[in-house]
């Protein structure tokens, strides 16, 4: 019984971390959540709004499952909260995080991070991606795009320089991002939901809310009554088109 009521309260605890509403930025709209496989979970976002006005958004993965992979979740997000105060720029905070998860001093936890630093003025935005499966970005014609960036996780090995680059969201776009568990759940017959279940549904997506629900719907048919093998996590954030408001 101790057991058990330990795991609930480090459930909700862990629960309290994650985003509880969407941020109120002008001329964008947010839609998000995040589903556990086991009664802790490993994955992590946030859409933190800056005192400047800029939005960091991060998607992170912690290695394992349950308890450790929870406890590796926590870290980051201390970390994570420190670093937007002392230097949000991508490369400063993937740096000190990476620093915090290898001075854990244990080789088998790792965390993969996208971390992006978005203006919401001119829809720049300047990120770093860390062994974590890249977003999508759904113009606002229809084109899906899909750059291939990546390196070693954090904390995985004592130097890690995380891929960075810029994009920039126009009027009508839609950026979508994910962890594994999203193109890695399994069917009965153990196939998987893939890139193009995915880019499927979102084709179908006006704005972020109709992309979020289409995409975790198709991901529901797909694997049926299946259990979820590992935690996933789906954020969409939408610049709106001109004359509409933020939701």
């Amino acid at each position: 019984v101790l057991v058990r009521d330990e795991i609930r309260i480090a459930r909700q605890l862990q629960r309290e971390l994650l985003p509880k509403a969407s941020p109120e930025v002008p001329g964008y709209a947010f839609a998000h959540s995040s589903r556990t496989a086991n009664d802790i979970g490993g994955d992590y976002y946030q859409l933190h709004r800056l005192t400047d006005g800029r939005l960091a958004i991060v998607v992170a993965d912690a290695s394992g499952h349950g308890m450790a992979a929870g406890l590796l979740m926590a870290i980051a997000n201390a970390t994570l909260h420190i670093a937007l105060e002392l230097d949000p720029s991508p490369v400063a905070v993937s740096t000190l995080l990476h620093r915090a998860i290898w001075r854990t001093g244990d080789r088998r936890s790792f965390l993969t991070l996208f971390y992006a630093l978005l203006d919401p003025a001119t829809g720049e935005m300047e990120y770093v991606c860390a062994g974590h499966p890249f977003p999508l970005l759904r113009r606002a014609a229809g084109a899906i795009e899909e750059p291939a960036l990546g390196s070693f996780p954090l904390g995985m090995r004592e130097t890690v320089k995380p891929a960075s680059g810029r994009l920039a969201l126009a009027p009508g776009d839609l950026l979508v991002l994910f962890s594994d568990g999203l193109f890695e759940g399994v069917d009965r017959s153990g196939q998987a939901f893939g890139f193009d279940r995915l880019r499927t549904a979102l084709a179908r997506a006006a704005t972020a809310r109709s992309a979020h629900d289409q995409i975790s719907a198709a991901f529901g048919t797909h694997i049926g009554g299946e259990p979820l093998a590992d935690d996933l996590t789906l954020v969409v954030v939408e610049r709106l088109p001109a004359g509409a408001e933020s939701q």
